[in-house]
């Protein structure tokens, strides 16, 4: 038997192989349940097209997002790409990556916020993508860090390094998820903490799931800068809460 039918018949065994485990074991889309095709991932074309956009622009200093952070710590850039309420497909994509065991739903939606940032000339120059930490036990319980897989999607997008070591959380603390912006505030106080290990960045991009306040991400860019006055922060982000 020649080397090519070989080939053709391995390829034709594994593509029988996946079409029945997809007929057995069909992928459901996390956001309408509806079975998947074995083009898609995790979410089907619809939901993915339907998914609330915020629309924010590359000059976004002016976006809601932005106007958080107004007054309170420098900032380069603010982005995030959904818009988070209740009862909605970004809730549903969020409660998944965070409580649902879905690290790779989360390198997927990585790969589409990286593919927006793409478009931004800003993100362009970033030396590296800066996960918000979770204190080792949260990790220990949750197996994987939600930020740092939103950072892989990320990066193989834009081909910029990752750094999951510039940044630690000290303390483990209470959730957010109920809390007030002061009751976020005072709930995080102390909790992170800037490595000693030197790198030579300019501009780098904190990652985080989700923004509500700006309380955890207000803390994170004040601990660099007590280091770093100079380094440029962007931030980013999957959604934002309005």
């Amino acid at each position: 038997m020649s080397s090519r039918l070989s080939r053709i018949l391995t390829d034709n065994i594994k593509q029988s192989k996946e079409s029945l485990a997809h007929l057995l074991f069909p992928e459901i889309c996390l956001i309408c349940e509806g079975e998947l095709s074995k083009s898609t991932k995790n979410i089907c074309s619809f939901c993915l097209e339907n998914l609330p956009i915020t629309h924010f622009s590359e000059n976004n200093d002016q976006s809601p997002v932005a106007q958080l952070f107004w007054g309170r710590v420098k900032i380069e850039n603010v982005y995030a790409w959904l818009t988070y309420q209740s009862e909605t497909a970004a809730q549903s994509l969020l409660h998944n990556i965070k409580y649902k065991d879905k690290p790779q739903l989360a390198v997927t939606l990585g790969e589409k916020l990286g593919e927006q940032l793409s478009k931004f000339d800003w993100a362009k120059d970033i030396d590296a993508f800066i996960p918000v930490p979770i204190h080792p036990k949260k990790r220990f319980i949750r197996g994987y860090n939600q930020s740092e897989e939103l950072c892989k999607g990320i990066s193989s997008i834009l081909n910029i390094q990752t750094d999951n070591h510039f940044i630690q959380r000290s303390l483990h603390t209470e959730s957010q998820t109920k809390k007030g912006r002061f009751g976020r505030w005072d709930n995080i106080e102390g909790a992170f903490r800037k490595t000693d290990v030197v790198r030579e960045y300019i501009h780098i991009a904190i990652v985080d799931d989700v923004i509500t306040t700006g309380a955890t991400l207000e803390k994170i860019v004040l601990q660099i800068h007590k280091k770093n006055p100079d380094l440029r922060i962007s931030l980013i982000s999957l959604a934002f809460a309005q």
